[in-house]
């Protein structure tokens, strides 16, 4: 592979740690179900991400359809915790938290559409893998 997934997964760890970051800088206590939502996938992506590096590190790496399900969910959840703060600091006059609560949202999205990217590509070295969970039905006369 041209980059290694480790190296795309520190990525994802790095912009999830930013995230985390300017989203406590920036956090509103008036719009709980976005702070939720986003407390809880930042802290939870930094345990997953976390725990998919070591294990490739050891080589141990988990089966490529569970990579590509938790990179697929975390897009999805990076996504809305990204077009949900965009969307709660649109009105909110020019300030250092409104400044700090963007660059979380854009954060956010780039993490989501870099997640995409490696479930795209776990999705495609999964039908490459002969070790796979998944059985593939082999081209013959019979049915699956």
């Amino acid at each position: 592979m041209l980059i290694p997934t480790c190296l795309i997964k520190l990525c994802e760890l790095m912009l999830t740690v930013a995230c985390l970051t300017l989203h406590h800088y920036s956090y509103d206590l008036t719009d709980v179900p976005t702070l939720m939502l986003c407390s809880g996938t930042y802290v939870g992506y930094v345990v997953v991400l976390s725990g998919e590096i070591v294990g490739e590190a050891v080589s141990a790496a988990a089966d490529a359809y569970v990579d590509a399900w938790w990179s697929a969910s975390g897009s999805v959840l990076f996504a809305a915790c990204g077009a949900l703060t965009l969307h709660s600091w649109r009105d909110i006059p020019a300030c250092p938290r409104r400044t700090y609560a963007q660059a979380a949202a854009i954060c956010a999205l780039a993490n989501a559409s870099l997640l995409l990217i490696d479930a795209l590509i776990a999705v495609c070295s999964a039908h490459k893998e002969e070790g796979s969970t998944r059985t593939k039905c082999p081209k013959s006369a019979t049915p699956c």
